[in-house]
């Protein structure tokens, strides 16, 4: 093989190592950049808390239910949310502070908007009302106001009414 044969394959192996190199270089900090980017964006979803009052169940935290997280968009008003069991059941709780245009007729309007979930039956957890709805694969939706905060919460299976009024009556 003649000696210029053999340059040009050198040549070639070293140029192809070389890309190789670069690629994973430059994808190496592409990788790293963006574990940082999400590490900050954690650190503000996490740290961001209500600055409205909130009711938490009785005994429990709100580091021991997994913190609050935001739900509502950044130019919102604030809806906070956290994550519970009853029984065996996952369910979503989200609080936000009463909003303005109930005051006055908070029942009608609790019982309007109700019926946009489809919850359409009626309990009561001590002195509140609590309108329930259930869809058709068993999640339930449940809405209720107290403390002056209007109160969602999303089961992941149907929850006997007993048991929601006994953990709303926990409420506080």
């Amino acid at each position: 093989m003649s000696p210029i044969i053999r340059f040009w394959k050198s040549k070639k192996t070293v140029m192809v190592i070389s890309i190789i190199m670069l690629a994973l270089f430059v994808s190496a900090i592409a990788v790293t950049t963006a574990n940082q980017n999400n590490k900050e964006s954690a650190k503000k979803s996490v740290s961001e808390k209500p600055t409205y009052q909130t009711i938490l169940p009785n005994g429990k935290s709100i580091d021991s239910l997994g913190g609050w997280s935001r739900i509502s968009p950044p130019a919102s008003e604030p809806v906070f949310a956290y994550n519970d069991n009853i029984g065996s059941v996952a369910i979503n709780v989200s609080e936000q502070p009463l909003p303005k245009s109930f005051e006055g007729n908070i029942d009608t309007q609790i019982a309007d908007l109700a019926k946009q979930y489809n919850a359409t039956t009626q309990i009561t957890a001590g002195t509140t009302k609590v309108y329930i709805g259930i869809s058709s694969k068993g999640p339930q939706s449940v809405i209720f106001t107290k403390k002056n905060l209007l109160i969602l919460i999303k089961s992941q299976q149907k929850i006997d009414d007993k048991d929601w009024s006994n953990y709303i009556e926990s409420l506080n």
